[in-house]
């Protein structure tokens, strides 16, 4: 229980709260919608979407806080539909509210910057709705050909719904707690993006699919570090080998429970899934360690100095 008690602490150091808790995020989110409101003559709607609206965020290390937006342009004919097209309304009514508005494949990115470091960002994922309410990612970069280019189904809100929904009450809040906890252990391991980190959304599937509420004592009181323990050991087991490019490799698999259900692990190529399997095998070490020593030195290795000694 006292390693549990500084797990108490430590959330209580990188926890974000959600949209609806956080003035500082609403605000800078409003000012982006403001601008796309004020300059975009299509008609759209707009709802959050990410780790803050399933109330998993947590603190950047870097200091640059990821705001996710959804923006949604009903179509008559999804067949005629261009995805760049989309994504252009969305950037010309966007571009110049700072000086550093860009496009990323899955959506168009605004940066804020306070003396020259970044200090947080706005990404506008950009839908299209179909007649049947259906939601289509608009995927692609500012110059891709035509192969490069997509709408993908996805169901955003259904999948924050869905993540976490066999617990509710505090079985709910220690499952979002333990999540941050390996966001925070994510952010520190990897902080390189792209294809070298595992996608937090990654993290949170395999959480879903793995975690059980703990108490313990006689209090029964909730134990975070025995369910971050647990879920760690599973996913450390979850690894599969696979024949991949002439070569046995252990790699991950985590779907999406909702449209479209694709891997959240499928760009991670084998050389970084390896890495992946091996940091996750010393986060499973590190906390072994720490519940047979009763120290919590081995957690802040893994998890930073936000930890407690």
């Amino acid at each position: 229980m006292p390693l549990n008690a500084k797990f108490r602490t430590f959330h209580q150091a990188i926890h974000l709260a959600r949209f609806s808790e956080n003035a500082m995020l609403r605000e800078k989110r409003d000012r982006v919608l403001t601008r796309l409101r004020s300059n975009c003559q299509y008609k759209f709607d707009t709802f959050n979407q990410g780790s803050y609206e399933m109330g998993t965020g947590v603190k950047p290390v870097s200091g640059d806080y990821d705001i996710d937006v959804g923006v949604v342009f009903p179509v008559e004919d999804l067949g005629r539909c261009d995805p760049l097209l989309l994504k252009h309304r969305v950037y010309d009514a966007v571009a110049g509210h700072t000086n550093t508005v860009y496009w990323k494949e899955p959506c168009i990115t605004v940066q804020y910057r306070h003396r020259g470091e970044p200090v947080y960002h706005v990404d506008l994922a950009v839908y299209a709705k179909d007649r049947s309410g259906q939601l289509f990612l608009a995927r692609g970069k500012q110059h891709s050909g035509a192969s490069q280019r997509k709408l993908e189904r996805a169901d955003p809100q259904g999948l924050t719904a869905a993540i976490g929904r066999r617990w509710s009450g505090e079985d709910a809040a220690q499952f979002r707690r333990v999540i941050q906890y390996l966001k925070r252990w994510k952010d520190l391991q990897f902080p390189m993006q792209g294809n070298a980190a595992p996608v937090g959304i990654g993290l949170t599937v395999v959480g879903d699919r793995h975690f059980s509420p703990v108490k313990a004592g006689s209090s029964r009181s909730y134990d975070d570090f025995t369910a971050t323990k647990l879920l760690v050991a599973a996913m450390a087991r979850s690894f599969q080998w696979r024949w991949s490019g002439g070569a046995s490799v252990q790699r991950l698999s985590a779907q999406i429970p909702v449209s479209p259900q694709s891997d959240v692990f499928a760009s991670m190529t084998d050389q970084k899934m390896t890495e992946f399997k091996g940091r996750v095998d010393a986060l499973r070490d590190c906390l072994d360690e720490a519940g047979r020593t009763l120290s919590a030195a081995p957690l802040r290795r893994a998890f930073g100095p936000d930890f407690p000694l």
